[in-house]
């Protein structure tokens, strides 16, 4: 059986607002926002990244300190997931605020990839999923009821401080833009108990591959949680970390992206 505990999140749009998507030929639009069955959305992957970066910031700003990891709470150290990094996130791994180059969290360990290093799976990962291994947080997709409006926007020709014109053409392009005001929302499901697993929220998973660590930042959480325990949980790690996301999309040096986030327990 599972035990699930559900949220209406509620996102508000301050300022304009985008999250663009590929080019439709029947749109008017040279860069149109996101849409899912006719209506505007904010897809889940957006919503997910931005509340791992969020709890990644919690993680990095508790227990990090004069460039090191607090002893005793090394294990909260996150990694940065995808299978490459860029130079610039190279340059977080080497100052110790992320884990090192073996990668993302996955499971089963891979003896290829990891050597003779034993790892454990990062607290973001442990929420999210990581490869292999699914997680204790269902993000949802977020919509709204509303139509885009267009916008028009023009290249400036440096040298005449005058529209760009190219063979008697203007540099004129469309782009959709969700205005402020507008309400998307969606719910929010977290997995508080998997009987058949005999997984349960806050614990460490009994997981069967010997070479991993697992869930090591939880080793001191022995017996099942309460449920005013759970709720604590939820609270630190999950909603008051969407709550602190105020800012989404693209196109912020325009002045879009401001956003108010909250979230009501059902």
């Amino acid at each position: 059986m599972l035990k699930e505990k559900s949220f209406k999140v509620t996102l508000v749009t301050g300022e304009p607002f985008r999250i663009g998507a590929k080019q439709h030929p029947l749109s008017g639009a040279d860069n149109p926002v996101t849409k899912l069955g006719g209506k505007l959305v904010i897809p889940g992957s957006t919503i997910k990244g931005a509340l791992r970066s969020e709890v990644e910031r919690l993680l990095i700003d508790t227990y990090y300190e004069n460039d090191r990891w607090k002893q005793g709470f090394e294990a909260f150290k996150p990694c940065i997931p995808g299978a490459e990094l860029s130079k610039d996130e190279e340059k977080l791994v080497d100052s110790g605020k992320y884990r090192d180059k073996i990668g993302a969290c996955h499971y089963p360990c891979n003896p290829k990839k990891c050597g003779n290093t034993n790892h454990s799976i990062c607290p973001a990962c442990y929420l999210f999923g990581s490869m292999g291994l699914t997680g204790f947080v269902k993000v949802p997709f977020l919509y709204a009821e509303v139509s885009p409006t267009d916008i028009t926007g023009t290249r400036i020709d440096r040298a005449r401080n005058t529209v760009f014109e190219k063979r008697g053409r203007g540099a004129l392009y469309t782009y959709e833009v969700v205005p402020d005001g507008v309400t998307f929302s969606g719910m929010l499901r977290v997995l508080l108990e998997d009987t058949v697993l005999d997984w349960n929220l806050g614990e460490p998973r009994d997981l069967g591959e010997e070479r991993t660590l697992g869930d090591l930042w939880l080793k001191d959480n022995k017996g099942k949680m309460d449920d005013k325990a759970q709720e604590e949980f939820i609270k630190t790690y999950i909603t008051e970390r969407l709550k602190r996301i105020n800012v989404l999309g693209g196109y912020k040096s325009k002045g879009f992206g401001n956003v108010e986030i909250s979230v009501e327990p059902l």
